[in-house]
């Protein structure tokens, strides 16, 4: 593929302090030969100085900033105001409190043109606010790292095809999409993506689910391509995770379709709004629940009070919605 353009866009709310880092981080990386790189920030309704601190950021003049508003509050609205306004081969995805390493923008775009892609992606370090809990640093503790937004899948580059549906997504701190696949797919969903500052989230994953039905999902996990996230102590309480899980399973009520490409939802039967087979899929998951109450290990019990909050979350907004329907 051929890359003489790359657009970085990195939306942001109320986080001048860290997206001024952001900045200064992509200001000093490396940028590629041949490439013209441009950084979009899209500011989503802050009420904070981050028009003065793009501005500030911006008379570096090294990598040309674009500053837009984007009114409509949700991450998915700014990220399509944001996409509208690049114009390069590439769009690379960052957030606003992280920062990229110095080759950042070298591997993506070595990806990109050594083959054909629709998405690069890497690994996203932790940048603690605060010590974790040892506990969470072990290798059990993955399947509980969401509200983290951590991403480390091994040192091996990984190529990602169509036909496996087993490997585990990126998320939009370090992935990089072909402009052409994503307007193709028409964008982000903008229902999803911490609409109106709830926990909603599953843009990232959606819009692979698209990409798919696209014929358009072929990408690679590149374990050197690297972020550092900033994770601040209020994300590692037991209050947040049990928050962040509750509205995961909001999150994957709305995308129940994209959840089970290989049911026909549309012919399944329905109990109050809720697919059937999910009831004994949450049945499962209560006794599990119950069972752990009875462990010594604090962790497991933890992990599956959060699985349970999460179906709590996906039946609540499935019944929301069967009783209010969402036009």
């Amino acid at each position: 593929m051929k890359v003489s353009r790359v657009s970085v866009l990195i939306c942001t709310f109320n986080r001048a302090r860290l997206l001024r880092q952001t900045l200064m981080a992509l200001q000093a990386a490396h940028q590629p030969a041949g490439c013209r790189v441009e950084t979009i920030v899209v500011d989503n309704a802050s009420q904070d100085n981050t028009m003065a601190v793009v501005a500030e950021c911006a008379r570096d003049r090294r990598l040309p900033i674009v500053y837009l508003r984007e009114a409509q509050q949700g991450k998915s609205f700014a990220l399509n105001r944001g996409l509208a306004h690049a114009d390069g081969d590439v769009v690379a995805l960052t957030d606003d409190d992280v920062l990229p390493s110095p080759d950042w923008l070298d591997r993506i775009v070595a990806a990109f043109r050594a083959r054909d892609l629709s998405f690069v992606f890497g690994k996203v370090a932790p940048l603690w606010g605060v010590l974790p809990p040892p506990e969470l640093l072990t290798p059990r503790a993955q399947g509980i790292w969401g509200p983290l937004a951590i991403v480390d899948y091994g040192d091996q580059p990984v190529e990602y095809v169509a036909d496996r549906n087993d490997q585990r997504l990126p998320v939009g701190a370090n992935l990089a999409f072909a402009r052409h696949a994503l307007v193709a797919v028409g964008g982000w969903r903008t229902d999803l993506g911490k609409v109106n500052n709830t926990l909603i989230s599953g843009e990232d994953h959606e819009i692979f689910m698209r990409l798919r039905r696209h014929g358009l999902y072929a990408g690679s996990y590149d374990p050197l391509m690297t972020v550092r996230h900033y994770v601040p102590a209020s994300r590692l309480t037991r209050r947040y995770f049990r928050r962040w899980f509750y509205w995961h399973g909001k999150t994957q009520a709305l995308m129940l379709h994209d959840l089970f490409p290989n049911v026909n939802m549309g012919r399944v039967p329905y109990v109050a709004g809720v697919p059937r087979f999910l009831y004994r899929q949450a049945l499962g998951q209560c006794w599990r629940y119950v069972r752990a109450l009875g462990f010594r290990d604090d962790f497991e019990r933890l992990t599956e009070e959060l699985h349970t909050l999460r179906c709590a979350g996906l039946f609540l907004e499935c019944w929301r919605r069967r009783l209010r329907p969402v036009a």
